[in-house]
């Protein structure tokens, strides 16, 4: 067995786990770091420089999409702008054998992308900047 072993890598930070592979894997599929021997060492249940959740905080929605790139892409721009985003409906895309055949899983329905109340109009304007370059 090997694992990943980069602290960047996008699966740990999406997942907060380690990847691990079978011993004919050589680099990983995340982030395409060379793979090293061994299981995979057990990830902290928090990170302890991150900000504890607060149960309080308002969510308001950006925006409901069902598609996958544009979902993605709207990702990479909050977390550029360091913008924290919650993706509801994202992880049951798969569920019910549709997968990502096609755009959204017509039983689950869209995704719906929330951000905290008080980042919305900045986040409305990353939008708007990204719908101005992109005409």
């Amino acid at each position: 067995m090997k694992h990943c072993p980069n602290p960047e890598c996008r699966g740990l930070k999406k997942f907060r786990i380690i990847s691990e592979y079978e011993d004919a894997v050589e680099v990983c599929a995340d982030c395409g770091a060379d793979l090293v021997p061994g299981p995979a060492p057990q990830v902290p249940d928090k990170d302890p420089l991150a900000p504890s959740p607060d149960p309080d905080l308002e969510l308001a929605t950006l925006v409901v999409t069902r598609n996958e790139s544009e979902l993605l892409v709207l990702q990479s721009l909050l977390e550029a702008a360091g913008i924290p985003y919650l993706c509801r409906g994202e992880q049951i895309q798969d569920l019910f054998g549709f997968g990502r055949l096609v755009a959204v899983n017509p039983i689950t329905g869209p995704v719906e992308v929330q951000v905290p109340a008080t980042d919305l109009p900045a986040a409305q304007r990353i939008l708007a900047e990204r719908e101005e370059n992109h005409d």
